[in-house]
């Protein structure tokens, strides 16, 4: 039985300087991929990580291993934060306070400041998804649904909005820009901040939007 107390021992001097390297690496694909797009060359992600080319290959076999690792963790990461919002809109008083923007508008504008890099969807979609970025995706879909339904109830969006609006709507709101973090994360949540008045305005005229996307076909986007 693998010893509970193991996870606390520090990693031996190669074991450190590979995980040290391996989040260096992820860290610089996501910046290159975000600045080139798919064309970027694994030496440039090497070169931006401060690392041998080599000790890329060796942990990423190809340019898509790398892309997939990125996305399972954007993915997983969402999925996190959706659950965390959830939590907490949840566990307060059922009238949302005047100043409250919705769960869905909290869980975009973190997403957009705090997510530590963009879910990279392939170009026109390729292969099934793995399993782990199907289970991933699986969760994310049920924190999403607790959002929206919770919204829905407080009167934040209108009949009609889906799980999948959230998911296309970060997509527009968080496109790469050539700015400063802090200056792009600012032009994201102003466009973010017109996009909810206008969920907020139809959703108390009681405007129903015309059917929205389905959750399939958000994942449809992934896979052939």
């Amino acid at each position: 039985m693998p010893d509970p107390a193991a996870t606390d021992r520090p990693l031996p001097g190669r074991q450190r300087e590979a995980r040290s390297n391996d989040a260096a690496v992820l860290v610089a694909a996501r910046e290159v991929f975000s600045a080139r797009g798919h064309d970027a060359s694994m030496a440039e992600i090497a070169r931006h990580a401060g690392v041998g080319v080599g000790s890329v290959y060796r942990r990423y076999p190809t340019k898509e291993a790398l892309v997939e690792a990125l996305r399972v963790h954007a993915v997983t990461e969402a999925a996190g934060l959706a659950q965390e919002v959830a939590a907490a809109v949840e566990a307060a008083p059922t009238a949302p306070s005047a100043a409250s923007e919705g769960a869905v508008a909290t869980f975009l504008a973190r997403q957009i400041t705090g997510a530590t890099g963009p879910i990279l969807q392939p170009p026109g979609g390729g292969d099934p998804i793995s399993a782990e970025l199907a289970a991933a995706s699986e969760a994310l879909r049920a924190g999403l649904e607790r959002l929206v339904a919770r919204d829905r109830a407080d009167g934040f969006v209108p009949e009609g909005f889906t799980t999948a609006d959230v998911m296309q709507l970060l997509l527009h709101l968080r496109p790469a820009l050539p700015f400063p973090r802090a200056h792009a994360d600012a032009l994201h949540l102003r466009y973010l901040d017109l996009a909810i008045r206008g969920l907020h305005e139809q959703a108390r005229a009681g405007v129903a939007l015309e059917d929205g996307p389905h959750w399939d076909e958000w994942m449809g986007t992934w896979h052939d």
